[in-house]
């Protein structure tokens, strides 16, 4: 596995979430770190776009699928984020940080997991 990550980091989403109802009436502020590990060495060198993963596009899709529709837990939303990174782009691994803002006792609170490719499929 490379050792290469590209950083997307403060990802802003705004998203129904939560396990109350009343929770997901209304968008709440998310924010998600993504880090895609890649091979990055061939597109340092030759300084050529086709050999790196178009993180813009790779930041559009994670929002898309944060914002498209409500979810109970920001687990699944981790989940999907890191299932549609995997499948859409050359990168060996993922790690996906999601924050949310809706307790008051803490600044933030959330979840990270990280998924890779494997030879049978995903792990």
């Amino acid at each position: 596995m490379a050792d290469d990550r590209i950083l997307i980091e403060g990802l802003r989403c705004f998203a129904y979430v939560g396990v109350p109802e009343h929770e997901r009436r209304y968008r709440q502020r998310l924010v998600l770190d993504i880090t895609l590990v890649t091979p990055l060495a061939k597109a340092g060198r030759s300084d050529d776009f086709k050999a790196t993963v178009d993180y813009a596009k790779a930041a559009m899709l994670a929002k898309r699928i944060t914002e498209e529709r409500p979810y109970k837990l920001v687990e699944a939303i981790a989940e999907r984020v890191a299932a549609a990174l995997l499948k859409s782009f050359r990168v060996e691994a993922v790690t996906i940080r999601v924050r949310k803002f809706s307790v008051p006792q803490a600044e933030s609170v959330g979840v990270e997991i990280r998924r890779w490719v494997v030879k049978e499929g995903l792990r």
